[in-house]
């Protein structure tokens, strides 16, 4: 029987003079240079006004970071707020992946319903923004595990030596699970299949962000099963809450499921949710705005 055999290996670091660079800053950061890219890309191929959904998307990652410090602190590591309130507004300090997805899309909603409120253009579809919003957040969430699986920050449980996705052996000499590696290994896979196999420009608005929601979020359930019940942080020994024996990524994913079939299976397309505006129809309004506007040529004798 072959044995798997998964190295764990620190990441390197880069010393500057008295300055360390660690790889998983520049790793996050070119996810998120790229998601963006990917997803005005998206934007631009499903005639959605960019400019509209760059400040979209400004507010949703706002948001996002700041919901998933919040989610991690309070519900992961209670006991770690009770000790030191301070750690709660230390956004550096701790982040839930599940608490970032639920904060990005209550900050997105935020922001469309200011923004349609001020202007006289009618309700935004927010499913269009979702979707444009996920098909970048594949590769950045790509980059993101990447960053995860070389600090190892995400450790599962305890097993033996030769395990199937074993790493090790860890500084405390046993072989785990590498959540980080695993889940890194899933994304890299429905990436590929959203990008070179589905053919997304066909898709009513909705689909796509219910399709990767029902695919990941009894994956995310699973994997959180694997969770070390030692702690994952080097910081503290105390195990992760827990809250009816589930961990609050996994509440999550319950509620993430549901919608993702919500979406496929129950809700059906309506003619509003392509009524978004259009980067066609706003540079043809501003254009005739400018014509109209413009000051007729004076005759100087």
């Amino acid at each position: 029987m072959l044995a798997a055999f998964i190295p764990y290996v620190d990441a390197p670091e880069l010393e500057l003079g008295p300055l360390t660079l660690k790889l998983f800053g520049p790793l996050v950061a070119a996810g998120l240079i790229l998601g963006r890219s990917r997803c005005l890309e998206y934007a631009r191929r499903r005639d959605l006004d960019q400019a509209l959904y760059g400040h979209f998307l400004v507010w949703m990652l706002a948001t996002g970071f700041v919901v998933s410090h919040l989610v991690s602190a309070f519900f992961y590591y209670p006991h770690e707020v009770a000790k030191n309130p301070w750690v709660v507004l230390q956004i550096w300090n701790g982040l839930s992946s599940m608490g970032g997805f639920f904060g990005g899309f209550v900050g997105g909603m935020i922001y469309l319903r200011i923004y349609c409120a001020r202007r006289p253009m009618g309700a935004q579809p927010a499913l269009i923004f979702g979707d444009t919003s996920v098909f970048g957040l594949l590769i950045a969430w790509c980059f993101g595990r990447t960053a995860c699986s070389i600090v190892h920050d995400h450790p599962g449980n305890i097993v033996p030596e030769g395990t199937f996705m074993a790493v090790g052996p860890w500084p405390d000499g046993r072989w785990r699970y590498d959540l980080g590696l695993v889940e890194l290994l899933f994304t890299i896979v429905l990436m590929l299949w959203v990008y070179f196999g589905a053919r997304w420009e066909k898709w009513p608005p909705g689909r796509l962000t219910g399709l990767l929601l029902t695919v990941y979020a009894p994956f995310r359930f699973l994997l959180d099963s694997l969770r070390s019940d030692e702690g994952v942080r080097k910081v503290s020994p105390i195990p992760d809450a827990r809250y009816l024996s589930l961990t609050p990524a996994q509440w999550f994913t319950i509620a993430f499921l549901l919608f993702g079939l919500w979406l496929l299976l129950i809700r059906k397309p309506t003619a509003a949710d392509l009524a978004y505006a259009k980067d066609s129809e706003r540079i043809r309004r501003e254009a005739e705005r400018a014509t109209t506007t413009a000051a007729p040529p004076t005759d100087r004798a």
